[in-house]
């Protein structure tokens, strides 16, 4: 009796062993590249998350293939000295996925971009160099930008802070559980483990009743009370981030990053929001987060960049047609757009 318990149980263990190792390779066959992007980030208790020191990998979706490298410092960047050269003006770009530069490889995004823009036509007659560096991270809220500003500014010494945002901040801030998902993750090697984990997060997300708005909310003609408060909380922290900009004697800069349905629905957009919003709704709203927030920073004396009226000046296609971040040509204009900025402005 006492064998044929052990075999039993012997039977059962390499059952599940021969389970999870079937499980592991076809996670790694299947969905490679989703998995190894979630393994970029580590757990961090004050931020949620952070990206991995000298993680590399290459991302591929359908529209792009590109190559991802965070360097020594944490950042998708070159490495950057601690010790401010006095010769070097430094700026300090916060943001999450557009700043972090999905979709384009690192020198393509606009933080580069600008970076090269400004070395360029230097007039020779200074010894002045620009640094431009990237700290977006994906998936970051202003609140998150906020506390990740606390830590850099410190060490980098910055001249200008620019703060790229994005309508989904407020939805960020909607949250009622603080940068949910990765604050109790563990990381792992195992991509079936990873996979089960970012499954049973979005379970989490969807089954949470108390975010009744989605990014949409703010195109509304009157908002949640929900989504008023978050707004008002947006301001709040941007607020706290030209406070703390100040204090360590940089100038901010706030970027406004137009949505791609803002520029001008493409078919694919119409067909996701077409029965749900009219070309009268989009053509009256489009541009309330743009406006609300370029008036915000009129009013609270914050240099501010709404790019929406310049993205649909331009004949260029600066989005994927279904990934909603910028193309290489995106990046470009944004680029462009903030050096001509700066440069208005004496900054």
């Amino acid at each position: 009796m006492t064998r044929k318990i052990i075999r039993n149980f012997l039977f059962i263990i390499v059952g599940v062993l021969v389970f999870f190792l079937v499980a592991e390779v076809t996670t790694r066959l299947v969905m490679p590249n989703s998995v190894k992007f979630r393994l970029m980030h580590q757990p961090d208790e004050k931020l949620g998350y952070r990206l991995v020191p000298n993680y590399e990998m290459e991302y591929k979706k359908s529209e792009f293939n590109t190559l991802i490298k965070i360097n020594s410092q944490g950042l998708r960047d070159y490495k950057h000295q601690k010790h401010k050269k006095s010769s070097s003006y430094r700026i300090l770009v916060m943001g999450d996925s557009f700043t972090f530069g999905l979709g384009v490889n690192s020198e393509e995004t606009y933080t580069k971009v600008l970076e090269t823009l400004l070395n360029q036509n230097l007039d020779g007659k200074t010894q002045k160099q620009y640094e431009v560096i990237n700290a977006g991270i994906d998936g970051y809220g202003t609140e998150q930008e906020y506390f990740y500003l606390e830590e850099l500014g410190n060490q980098y010494r910055p001249d200008l802070v620019i703060v790229g945002l994005y309508a989904n901040d407020i939805a960020d801030v909607m949250q009622t559980i603080p940068f949910i998902y990765y604050k109790n993750r563990i990381k792992t090697s195992f991509y079936f483990l990873s996979f089960l984990k970012g499954l049973y997060t979005i379970l989490k997300v969807a089954l949470r009743n108390d975010i009744q708005s989605t990014i949409l909310q703010i195109y509304q003609d009157q908002y949640t009370p929900q989504f008023e408060k978050a707004l008002q909380k947006t301001k709040k922290i941007l607020l706290k981030t030209r406070d703390f900009t100040h204090s360590i004697g940089a100038e901010m800069v706030i970027v406004i990053i137009p949505l791609t349905f803002e520029i001008g629905r493409s078919e694919w957009e119409k067909g996701r929001f077409g029965q749900l919003y009219s070309d009268e709704f989009f053509n009256k709203n489009m541009h309330k987060f743009s406006s609300i927030f370029t008036e915000f920073g009129k009013a609270e004396e914050i240099y501010t960049l709404p790019l929406l009226p310049i993205f649909r000046k331009s004949k260029k296609k600066l989005y994927y047609l279904r990934d909603p971040h910028w193309n290489k040509e995106g990046h470009s204009l944004a680029a462009e757009s903030i050096y001509n900025f700066l440069e208005k402005k004496g900054l």
